[in-house]
């Protein structure tokens, strides 16, 4: 089990570095968002994760390098969770349905993996707005769907403590109201409340995103300590 520990940890490590690079990536943002093209920097509630991915600011500033560190960025969290999920079903091993269960989950999680690849190569710039989207939805419909089957395998699972189970159940949850919203909510560029309300919930997916995965990691890493040590 080792091996299954590294693959873990490797993802931590990866997420820790996305969130360094995102951070980069805002500090180096030289500012400007819809209804505010004289900002100067990054506006945490106007400005949205994939604008730091776009070459050119909507106030028409060049944003090259910051462009490129977010791409490395999606890059890189992106193969660590497609390396996660083609091994993380054989922690599941021990029950059949919760190993089945989380295959199905794994699949969803790879082509989620692969359209997010395809948020990073496609900016939210005017020439790839509309490809960037769709890559978008693609990859949270995805996720939602790989999320729901890894919360049951895991309540069904006996070696599985249940603080896994809800956290990852309350996940799931907010990521399909998150769903919801940017199919029939307002859209962000219609005023700047529109605005503000759909920033707001992608930074919240994307801390509960971040939290989950961070506590399911130290918690599997946990289970395989004393499973299997």
């Amino acid at each position: 089990m080792k091996f299954h520990k590294l693959i873990v940890q490797q993802n931590l490590f990866c997420l820790v570095s996305f969130i360094a690079i995102l951070i980069l990536c805002m500090f180096f943002y030289p500012g400007g968002s819809r209804f505010n093209d004289n900002a100067e920097h990054y506006l945490f509630f106007e400005n949205f994760i994939s604008h730091l991915g776009k070459k050119t600011t909507s106030s028409g500033l060049d944003n090259s390098f910051g462009a490129s560190l977010f791409k490395l960025g999606i890059y890189i969290i992106s193969c660590s969770f497609a390396l996660l999920f083609v091994f993380q079903p054989l922690i599941f091993k021990n029950e059949s349905r919760s190993y089945k269960l989380s295959v199905f989950s794994s699949i969803f999680a790879l082509c989620s993996a692969l359209a997010f690849i395809g948020i990073g190569y496609y900016s939210a710039d005017p020439s790839t707005i509309y490809i960037h989207l769709v890559f978008v939805k693609i990859s949270f419909y995805l996720f939602f769907l790989s999320s729901f089957a890894q919360s049951i395998a895991l309540r069904i699972n006996p070696l599985f403590p249940n603080k896994l189970f809800y956290v990852y159940l309350l996940f799931t949850c907010i990521l399909l109201l998150y769903n919801l919203l940017i199919e029939f909510g307002p859209k962000p560029n219609f005023n700047l409340f529109s605005l503000i309300l759909q920033v707001s919930a992608q930074k919240t997916i994307a801390i509960f995103f971040l939290f989950n995965f961070i506590f399911q990691g130290y918690g599997i890493l946990s289970y395989l300590k004393i499973n299997h040590d």
